[in-house]
């Protein structure tokens, strides 16, 4: 429970308010002529008014998204570097209700007043803020770390906790009028010169597998092998219609060779590999886009959906569905990965795909030598949903992981081992772990962590995500890397539902 008595009360209660005069500078900068959603860590949820009400003391209360303008806040700053926060709906500011001084004291809506109990220092913590009253020195909060709709919202002694923690993301950026720009990709592929894939180039059609892989050969044997190809896929590619019992993009002359500048891309939602797997070897400069990858067997090429292989670089996997066969009861060895990233490979963009049925998912690196390892992988706004684990395991890549959603993960998801550092941002986990104790590591099965073998663990920096019904309360940063790309990031909330909506194939257009 959080209560201090005596002396530590008014100890801590001096403190902070002392904290809050010295450091009020110390804070961020929004556009005035903007607005802002708060997202609540915790809950992902929105600080509203209730009701939409103008009338003071308007109760403020967090809520899903409504589209509502009385959930939007627009951030003022005064002078001396505290904030005004003011309601879109009603022209109100954001206030402690009676310029209480007091743990729970309410937070409501109130006219303009320019007062201390409505000036607030806006504290930076990793992507997200904490509010805390100029007046009383605590943090605004929601109340008993509720993550239902109508959690009502007050202040509280600052502990830092999730449920005072607010992501600040400008209301253009919502899921509602979110399209994404789908024509070119973010992070890792667009680095190294970046990933175009095909872009500009010759353009068939293959319906079978014999097809598509003689278009592959062809190109590779031509008078000009790097040359830009579009291959649009309009049928089925099984095992049956194709030469091999594998789709290779590779060279003709060998591995050692590299083949470029190709892109694999479903027409509509008619483009499909079912039992047969796609193999990148030493592939520079290529797309795979808008395919239904699924049911692929352990023992069929290399049992794998998609592998990214022998340093194989500038690879975009977007927009593409992948799945098996998953109950907890059938075998894990009966399909393998659905995409593997080894062997040397690197800037690789995983996007906007499902990952759904499946029990070992995925992994980057495939061994502990470190001669072997890949690196400088992205993963962002995929679904992941009714998996066991590896979602993905990691030996000592550096990733980036950043608005996913994970939904109903039974064992373990991000499983970081061998050095390997990930940045971990503002995703979506619900649903997610076991919650048991891994009795090789002694790590609870949960969003994160280090899983099962290997000698060494990995690590793994936190920031603004949200856990609903997932074991976290353990979790911590163990490392501060970042990657040195620009972007942007939505909420944890919204990219919830722009992935819900943006996801898998026939979302972009061909």
């Amino acid at each position: 429970m959080k209560r201090f008595f005596g002396l530590f009360l008014v100890f801590g209660l001096l403190l902070s308010i002392f904290s809050a005069a010295a450091s009020a500078a110390e804070t961020a900068s929004f556009n005035e002529n903007s607005y802002y959603h708060l997202l609540n860590v915790n809950s992902g949820k929105y600080l509203e008014v209730e009701n939409a009400v103008t009338e003071n003391g308007g109760n403020v209360r967090q809520w899903e998204n409504t589209n509502c303008q009385c959930q939007e806040w627009r951030i003022n700053q005064n002078s001396d570097g505290f904030y005004e926060i003011v309601n879109r709906n009603s022209g109100k500011a954001l206030d402690v209700y009676a310029r209480s001084t007091e743990n729970g004291g309410n937070i409501v809506q109130w006219d303009r007043n320019g007062g201390s109990n409505q000036q607030w220092r806006l504290v930076q913590s990793g992507s997200s803020y904490k509010l805390v009253s100029r007046h009383s020195g605590k943090a605004v909060e929601v109340y008993e770390h509720s993550q239902a709709n109508g959690g009502n919202v007050v202040q509280w002694d600052d502990l830092g906790n999730p449920n005072q923690l607010w992501n600040i993301v400008p209301t253009n950026s919502g899921s509602d009028d979110f399209p994404g720009d789908f024509t070119r990709p973010v992070g890792f592929a667009a680095m190294n010169g970046g990933t175009t894939g095909g872009q500009g180039g010759r353009i068939v059609y293959a319906s079978t597998g014999a097809e598509l892989q003689q278009y592959i050969d062809d190109r590779s044997r031509s008078s000009n092998p790097d040359e830009p190809l579009i291959i649009y896929v309009t049928g089925t590619i099984t095992v049956g219609n194709s030469s091999n019992d594998r789709i290779e993009v590779k060279n003709h002359r060998g591995q050692a060779h590299e083949i470029r500048n190709i892109s694999i891309i479903g027409v509509g939602t008619s483009g499909e590999f079912n039992g047969i797997g796609l193999r990148l070897i030493n592939a520079q400069n290529v797309i795979v886009q808008n395919l239904s990858i699924h049911h692929v067997r352990a023992g069929v090429g290399e049992g794998t959906a998609i592998e990214v292989t022998q340093n194989s670089r500038n690879v975009w996997i977007d927009h593409n569905e992948f799945y098996s066969q998953y109950d907890g009861n059938n075998n894990p060895d009966y399909y393998d990965g659905l995409v593997d990233i080894k062997r040397g490979s690197q800037y690789v963009t995983v996007s906007w795909n499902k990952f759904s049925d499946h029990w070992k998912t995925m992994l980057v690196g495939h061994t502990d030598d470190a001669s072997l390892a890949p690196n400088y992988i992205t993963y962002h706004h995929n679904y992941f949903y009714n998996l066991n684990s590896r979602v993905p395991l990691i030996r000592f890549a550096d990733v980036h992981m950043f608005n996913n959603y994970f939904k109903d993960i039974h064992d373990t998801a991000i499983n970081s081992r061998m050095g390997a550092r990930v940045f971990v941002e503002n995703n979506y986990f619900e649903n997610v772990g076991s919650g048991q104790t891994d009795p090789t590591t002694g790590q609870i099965k949960s969003a994160v962590g280090w899983f099962y073998g290997s000698s060494q663990t990995g690590y793994w920096n936190l920031r603004g995500n949200t856990f609903i019904n997932t074991p976290s309360s353990h979790l911590s940063s163990t490392t501060n890397y970042v990657p040195p790309y620009s972007y942007q990031v939505q909420s944890a909330a919204d990219a919830k539902a722009a992935v819900e909506r943006y996801s898998g194939v026939g979302i972009v257009p061909n």
